[in-house]
């Protein structure tokens, strides 16, 4: 098939949108893991909380934190395994724990003392890592509740510094699902564009643009870095900065232009560095790795060059120049989603059936958006 004269519509920034999605489709948690995930944890659980425990009075709860939480995972790059984070919170009163090193250590010492866990158990610095080889890393954050905080803020224990930790995980949750409705005032546009869009995965057309553009910056950091994984930024600080910079756009392209811009003004404007803070208990520090300045250095060269690349994609319209550009981002997904557009596309047309929705997705709904006739668009600005 002879992609650069079948691919572009009319109407490339839709098209842009479309692309979009499908690696966002390719790039994220596949079902199965997730609820393979769900299953793990649930075990874990029932364990600590099992009579004979000696954890059992303190009334462990454990719940996902992060990316699972918020639906933002993505896959790894390069290897089987990939990082689910959870949170162990004890109803425990500050006393209740000589230091940080106590609190993970009884942890991992209830969680040794199953057969199936004992061989997989590694002591982290702030948590304790399930290694299920082939599988995942799932990594437990020992807390307790602060009450002088407010509501949902924790203390964590960090065993480096052999202090005490801020943290709030439900509160970052319950902030960036809020920022995730800012397209709520778009939502009848949204549906009538979800009219038949071109099949994706089950779920992902229901995924609000920002929890995909935080998937995309993800997978674009991982690809960065992946040779200097030390100086990568931490998926909560990205994923921070992306929803404090999203202003309700329903196109993802949009969005991430938005989301650039904001992050590279709030480069100029912050000296010596950016901090990131947990809108859900301030007092938590999600950069504080930037206070090392070679790292956040790195940060600040790998956004800016991320920025020169997609005012250059937002103008492209050669499509093989597009692939290339994209896939320099996002890696080996870009050739899947493009393949699967192409198919898609190919199909619409022959059946004269192809039309864009309000929200710029790509569609085969006789009721929504506007009807693109045969490709006539090859060259690029």
């Amino acid at each position: 098939m002879d992609t650069e004269n079948v691919l572009f519509t009319e109407n490339a920034e839709a098209q842009l949108d479309d692309l979009l999605w499908r690696i966002c489709e390719e790039v994220q948690l596949p079902p199965t893991r997730y609820e393979q995930a769900v299953a793990r944890y649930e075990a874990v659980s029932e364990w600590l909380e099992r009579e004979g425990s000696a954890l059992r009075d303190l009334s462990p709860s454990i719940y996902p934190q992060g990316s699972m939480r918020i639906g933002t995972t993505v896959k790894p790059l390069g290897r089987e395994e990939h990082d689910l984070d959870f949170v162990c919170e004890f109803q425990a009163r500050s006393n209740s724990f000589k230091s940080p090193h106590q609190l993970i250590a009884s942890l991992a010492l209830r969680i040794r003392q199953h057969e199936t866990y004992a061989s997989i158990v590694e002591l982290k610095n702030r948590c304790v890592r399930l290694n299920y080889a082939n599988e995942f890393h799932m990594d437990i954050l020992p807390a307790y509740r602060d009450p002088l905080a407010g509501a949902n803020c924790l203390v964590v224990p960090d065993r480096r510094s052999a202090c005490w930790k801020p943290s709030n995980p439900k509160g970052y949750a319950k902030w960036f699902e809020q920022r995730c409705d800012l397209a709520t005032a778009s939502k009848v546009t949204r549906l009538l564009a979800r009219a038949e869009p071109i099949p994706l995965q089950q779920g992902l057309n229901e995924k609000e643009t920002l929890k995909k553009a935080v998937q995309l910056l993800k997978r674009w950091r991982d690809i960065r870095f992946q040779h200097k994984p030390d100086l990568a930024p931490i998926s909560m600080v990205l994923t921070t900065l992306a929803a404090d910079r999203y202003t309700g756009e329903i196109s993802l392209a949009k969005a991430l232009t938005g989301i650039l811009k904001g992050i590279f003004s709030q480069i100029d404007t912050c000296r010596p560095r950016i901090y990131v803070l947990n809108p859900g208990n301030p007092l938590e520090d999600l950069s504080e790795r930037w206070d090392e300045e070679k790292k956040y250095r790195a940060f600040v060269e790998g956004i800016t060059e991320l920025d020169d690349a997609w005012e250059t994609i937002v103008r492209t319209r050669s499509v093989p120049r597009l692939s290339q550009l994209l896939e320099d981002l996002f890696g080996a997904p870009t050739q899947v989603a493009l393949a699967k557009q192409a198919r898609r596309l190919q199909e619409l047309r022959e059946n004269s059936n192809l039309r864009i929705g309000a929200a710029g997705l790509i569609s085969n709904s006789l009721t929504a958006g506007v009807h693109v006739r045969k490709n006539t668009f090859h060259g690029e600005k």
